[in-house]
């Protein structure tokens, strides 16, 4: 019984830990991405390893080598790109956005989702067969109706708070680009 609880909040939190990592923490609370800064030691470090490794070369003999011209890196625009899993609670459930706090609302889909995977993962590790592809089709068979009842009982809640489009125009007014 301790195991499974421990598996369940280890799965839980690494999922959490990297939803956090990688979706949470590029944006700030109005939904905007935050400017990456440049770490210029990293980068020194990194060109020193390349010359050294694979010797130096001066800019021609690169564009030479890549037959092809070099092109500038486009900057990244300040739209605001919003994950499927925030998409899919404002398409379904009419969440308006100029209600509530972007981050929060980014911390509490990814609980969502990291408690979903953890009860996945305890689920497949309760099944008794060592075959890997009986897991897998059991996981896939379990993911999408654990996605769509905490979905569910997200969006009730989000009703429950009040945080819902009242109008009968759709959420068009908090919609954002998606790329």
């Amino acid at each position: 019984m301790i195991g499974i609880i421990l598996n369940f909040g280890v799965s839980t939190l690494l999922v959490y830990l990297f939803y956090f990592i990688f979706m949470i923490n590029k944006y700030d609370k109005d939904g905007k991405l935050k400017k990456k800064k440049e770490n210029k030691f990293i980068k020194k470090i990194v060109e020193k390893i390349k010359s050294f490794l694979f010797g130096k070369k001066d800019k021609k003999e690169e564009t030479l080598l890549r037959g092809r011209k070099n092109k500038k890196i486009k900057e990244e625009k300040d739209d605001i790109k919003i994950p499927t899993e925030v998409e899919i609670l404002i398409i379904k459930y009419h969440i308006d956005l100029s209600k509530i706090n972007y981050k929060k609302l980014l911390k509490i889909v990814g609980m969502t989702c990291s408690i979903d995977v953890g009860l996945i993962i305890t689920i497949l590790s309760l099944v008794p067969s060592d075959n890997i592809y009986i897991q897998l089709l059991i996981g896939a068979i379990l993911i999408i109706p654990t996605i769509l009842i905490s979905y569910a009982i997200l969006g009730n809640y989000f009703k429950k708070k009040g945080l819902v489009v009242t109008n009968d125009k759709g959420n068009k007014k908090s919609k954002r680009n998606r790329k």
